[in-house]
C-alpha cells in the first residue's frame, strides 16, 4: 500500500514538474509574441509620424494618406474640444453650496506642446503624449511658477486656488 502510495505521489509530482515546465515555455513565448507585437506598433507609429511631417512641410500625400490625416486632424479637434468640455465640468459647483475661490487662469484647452518622441500635439498640461504614451515628467519640465498648488495625489502642480486637480481629477485640499 506504501508502495502504491509512493507511486502516485510520484506521478503527481511528474506531472506538476512538466505543468511547471509547460507554463514557463508557454509564458517565454508569449512574452516574444508581446515583444513582437510592441515592436510592429513602434513600427506603425514611425510610419504615422513620417507620414504627418510630410503633411506639415506640404509634401504631396496619396489620398488615401490625405484623408487618414484629415481623419487625425478632426480627431485631435474633437479631443480638444472634450477637454474644453471636462474643464467646465470640473469648474461647476454644486447647487447651494459655496463657490471655490477664483483659480488662477488656467491654459487654454487649445494650448498645446509637442511631443518630443512623435510630434504630436498635446495639451499643455498632459503628463503623457495621447498617441505614444512618452511620459513628459521625463523630460526637463518648465520652471514652475509660484501661481501653482501641488496635488498631494499626483504631484501635479495646479493653479493656486484650485479645488481639483486638473491632472487626476482628485480633490485639492484649500
Amino acid at each position: 500500500m506504501f508502495d502504491r502510495f509512493k507511486q502516485t505521489v510520484n506521478q503527481a509530482a511528474g506531472t506538476a514538474k512538466w505543468k511547471a515546465d509547460q507554463l514557463v515555455r508557454i509564458n517565454k513565448v508569449q512574452g516574444e509574441i508581446n515583444t513582437l507585437k510592441h515592436q510592429v506598433g513602434v513600427a506603425r507609429d514611425q510610419i504615422a509620424t513620417a507620414v504627418l511631417e510630410m503633411r506639415a512641410r506640404g509634401e504631396a500625400l496619396s489620398p488615401e494618406l490625405e484623408t487618414m490625416c484629415a481623419a487625425v486632424d478632426a480627431a485631435q479637434a474633437q479631443v480638444a474640444e472634450h477637454e474644453a468640455q471636462l474643464a467646465a465640468i470640473n469648474a461647476e459647483v454644486a447647487p447651494g453650496s459655496q463657490p471655490a475661490p477664483a483659480a488662477a487662469p488656467v491654459a487654454p484647452a487649445s494650448a498645446t506642446k509637442e511631443c518630443p518622441n512623435c510630434h504630436s500635439h498635446v495639451p499643455v498640461a498632459a503628463g503623457f503624449c495621447t498617441t505614444c504614451g512618452y511620459s513628459f515628467t521625463a523630460a526637463p519640465a518648465p520652471a514652475p511658477q509660484k501661481s501653482t498648488q501641488t496635488c498631494p495625489h499626483c504631484g501635479f502642480e495646479a493653479p493656486l486656488g484650485s479645488a481639483f486637480c486638473p491632472n487626476c481629477g482628485q480633490k485639492i485640499a484649500t
